[in-house]
């Protein structure tokens, strides 16, 4: 039942994220499905060690510590990457976020 009101907290989040980024004008859907893809392949990479290998193996342990040292490694460039990403003004998100502040 608590997954339940978390599920709903969350949609709830997301939309009002979604609704205060498109008054701002700092909102693109390609960059979204984008994010959600990352997002995917993330779970993949951390996931893939548990479905493919043997919990029991003695290898089992490093590979999957390398995989979320991978994912971790991954989520920082990611969160750098995005930082530089035009919106559709030609601003990139720091330049919007500093006038978004500015204007507080």
């Amino acid at each position: 039942m608590g997954w339940i009101v978390f599920l709903a907290f969350m949609v709830f989040v997301i939309v009002s994220g979604i609704r205060r980024a498109q008054r701002a004008g700092q909102w693109s859907w390609s960059k979204f499905a984008f994010s959600l893809g990352f997002a995917a392949v993330e779970c993949l990479l951390v996931s893939s060690p548990l479905i493919f290998m043997n919990t029991n193996s003695p290898y089992f342990i490093p590979v999957y510590i390398a995989t979320w040292v991978v994912a971790l490694g991954l989520f920082v460039w990611f969160i750098i990457a995005a930082r530089h990403w035009k919106l559709p003004d030609g601003r990139t998100s720091l330049e919007a976020d500093r006038a978004g502040r500015q204007g507080q």
